[in-house]
């Protein structure tokens, strides 16, 4: 039990990391800030490798989905919230032109990652490259986030209590979803 509690936040990137990857909506890098704020760059750092497994493991996941049923996937991922049409289309276009790049470079644009590993099977990506892929896609982000807000709340700590600063994380995340979500589809 005492080793559930002390892994419980890296398990629960894991997990979080897997279900973004699939059809959950909010980033993994929402828990990766509060570890990085709370328990500092180490800490922060592992769990967004912890995380970028995760995240690939979903990918993988949604590939595999899409081998099997590519309409099925696609519907499923288009009913994610801030995910429209136009978005797929391009992000099929730029996976027909090189699909490693697109799916390394592709989240940058704010375009989701589930939407290259349901489009990765049409494009020819085959399925270990692009795990390793996924890896690559997610594990930089990841790390600039959590290790950001470590570095972030280091500096903080100056003016702000550690019972301050989860709350101007939660506003700072409450921000930036409530401008992501009034700028994009759905």
């Amino acid at each position: 039990m005492n080793a559930l509690r002390t892994h419980a936040l890296d398990i629960a990137a894991f997990v979080w990391g897997v279900a973004e990857a699939t059809l959950f909506f909010l980033v993994p890098d929402v828990l990766l800030s509060f570890i990085g704020l709370k328990r500092g760059v180490n800490a922060a750092a592992r769990a967004s490798a912890i995380a970028a497994v995760g995240a690939s493991i979903g990918g993988v996941i949604m590939y595999l989905w899409a081998t099997q049923n590519a309409e099925a996937a696609r519907e499923a991922v288009l009913a994610v919230p801030a995910i429209g049409e136009a978005m797929a289309a391009r992000a099929e276009t730029a996976m027909a032109g090189n699909w490693f790049l697109a799916t390394v470079l592709g989240p940058l644009s704010s375009t989701p990652f589930k939407l290259y590993a349901i489009l990765a099977p049409a494009a020819g990506a085959p399925l270990p490259a692009f795990a390793l892929a996924s890896i690559a896609a997610r594990a930089p982000r990841f790390l600039i986030v959590s290790v950001g807000a470590a570095l972030i709340g280091r500096g903080l700590r100056r003016w702000l209590t550690d019972r301050q600063l989860p709350w101007v994380l939660i506003g700072a995340w409450l921000l930036f979803y409530a401008v992501f979500f009034a700028l994009m589809p759905n």
